[in-house]
């Protein structure tokens, strides 16, 4: 389990949208990965000697009594994991716990660290956050098992009242149409840590082909550094 204060404090907003996006909520990482579900499953003799995922880093940043999380999250293992289930806990200067909400990481590549964002709240502002993965959630798959998609190039552009475009282009490495990418945003201060993090989706990535895309932040903490990361829904 991993715990961080965090920055509290400032008002909450969500959100962020991909581009061509049809005409619906853009799809959350809270769902399991039907493509990493499909994946090879790794040997019973693998499978039965894997070690836990470990969250490395944690940051976060409430507004509106909404926390916006960034974790990562490294595979020390020679199998893939898939569909791993982070639990998120909200606590009050107290420690009594306003709620606990779930997501989940469509893949972690055999020894691989990725980065994962969030949004968990119910209104109140928290003194601080527990984060913690499910070990049970997880189902094992072949080491070679890879995500469909890769990022390319991106940039940032502050549009002033901290509201920030991320925009960049992801690649669909596979020979198969995928429909939705779901997107991971990791702003980091000027130190390095985690200061938020925040979800989009890029959308109907034809095979072998790369797809701009565009994640609105809304409402953001000050940031030194942006980092992109894509999973598979």
């Amino acid at each position: 389990m991993a715990t961080d204060e965090g920055t509290a404090g400032f008002p909450s907003t969500p959100s962020s949208q991909g581009t061509d996006a049809p005409e619906q909520s853009p799809s959350s990482p809270s769902g399991a990965s039907a493509f990493a579900a499909n994946l090879p499953d790794a040997d019973a003799a693998d499978a039965v000697s894997v070690q836990p995922l470990i969250i490395e880093e944690t940051g976060w940043w409430a507004k509106d009594g909404y926390v916006h999380y960034g974790i990562t999250v490294r595979n020390p293992n020679n199998v893939a994991a898939a569909n791993a289930v982070v639990q998120v806990t909200l606590l009050d200067a107290q420690g009594t716990a306003q709620g606990t909400w779930e997501s989940t990481i469509g893949l972690v590549e055999a020894q691989q660290t990725v980065g994962f964002a969030g949004e968990a709240g119910n209104g109140l502002v928290p003194d601080r956050v527990e984060f913690a993965m499910d070990d049970n959630s997880a189902t094992w798959k072949d080491g070679s098992s890879t995500s469909p998609f890769a990022i390319g190039t991106f940039s940032e552009e502050d549009k002033l009242y901290f509201r920030y475009e991320i925009t960049g282009q992801i690649t669909n490495a596979t020979d198969a149409y995928e429909s939705t990418a779901n997107l991971s945003v990791l702003l980091r201060d000027d130190e390095g840590r985690i200061a938020a993090g925040y979800t989009g989706s890029a959308y109907r990535i034809k095979a072998q082909r790369t797809k701009d895309f565009l994640v609105t932040l809304h409402s953001a903490p000050d940031h030194a550094k942006v980092e992109v990361y894509a999973q598979p829904a």
